[in-house]
């Protein structure tokens, strides 16, 4: 099967709010929470009836955030890292620095590594849901 997140970036592979909270196993209300947060931004097109799309980069990130969330971690803290890495992104951009890409990439993949290592076995995770 053809998996959205590894397809070609050039392509347009907006998902829909349902496809996406699926592959991030989370409810659609949730998704929205998060954007509401600042740990998640949907590409919405002009005009009226724009519907959330998530872009694959959006869905990595959601699924990365749906495991913080499972460890217990809360969405303002995600909300803050999601600010923090915008403003290295566009540090980086304005200074056309590869190297700064290059710091950013390691940091994304340090992440994903602690966070896979802070997770519980799969029958003993809390399922991530809305935050009451």
């Amino acid at each position: 099967m053809d998996d959205p997140i590894d397809r070609s970036p050039e392509r347009d592979d907006r998902l829909p709010m349902g496809a996406s909270a699926e592959l991030l196993g989370l409810s659609p209300r949730m998704v929205r929470y998060l954007e509401t947060q600042g740990v998640l931004r949907p590409d919405r097109r002009p005009g009226p009836g724009a519907h959330r799309q998530f872009l694959p980069p959006e869905v990595v990130l959601g699924r990365t955030a749906a495991r913080v969330l499972a460890l217990g971690h809360p969405t303002r803290t995600l909300g803050a890292l999601r600010e923090l890495a915008d403003r290295k992104v566009a540090d980086a951009r304005a200074a056309s620095d590869p190297l700064g890409w290059f710091e950013l990439l390691a940091l994304a993949r340090a992440v994903d590594a602690a966070v896979r290592d802070e997770l519980p076995p799969p029958d003993e995770r809390r399922p991530a849901g809305p935050v009451r």
